[in-house]
């Protein structure tokens, strides 16, 4: 069955699966094409009023039972690479960290040099467009570290 996958560029992905396939094959199918891990790529399916994003623990799970008929449209959305270290990291050591811990953790870690080059590439689509992203990050870090000093300097004026 072929099967239309958006990506949030906008960008479009026919593939074709079997009628049998699982959420894990269509994933691995995806990944491929975008060459990205397959822990980073999450999907959406369902119309309009019962889309939802299919969850990690359905990986096994067969498209049909989803929903997924000849020429359903999906959503393909990415996890940051931070956040998909994190999780692994976290389920290595079996600590329990929940998603938020993590999360909060990879944006705070965002524009402040601790992203790999490799990694920049692969989220911003070539080392071509990493100057561009880097110089709008760093006007992010600096309104973020002049909010922050405005903020210190009413804090100890008070």
């Amino acid at each position: 069955m072929r099967v239309n996958v958006e990506i949030i560029t906008g960008t479009f992905i026919n593939t074709e699966v079997s009628e049998t396939a699982t959420v894990k094959e269509l994933k691995e199918k995806i990944a491929k094409e975008v060459q990205l891990s397959v822990r980073r790529l999450i999907l959406v399916v369902g119309h309009e009023e019962e889309r939802r994003m299919v969850r990690e623990d359905e990986d096994e799970t067969m498209l049909i039972n989803l929903g997924v008929r000849e020429d359903s449209h999906m959503y393909l959305f990415f996890k940051h690479p931070d956040l998909v270290y994190k999780e692994e990291r976290s389920q290595e050591k079996g600590d329990g960290a929940c998603m938020e811990e993590v999360s909060s953790e990879a944006e705070s870690n965002r524009g402040n040099g601790q992203e790999d080059e490799e990694a920049k590439a692969e989220i911003y689509g070539g080392e071509e467009n990493i100057e561009m992203k880097n110089g709008e990050e760093d006007r992010d870090v600096n309104v973020d570290y002049r909010e922050k000093e405005k903020k210190n300097e009413e804090e100890n004026k008070g």
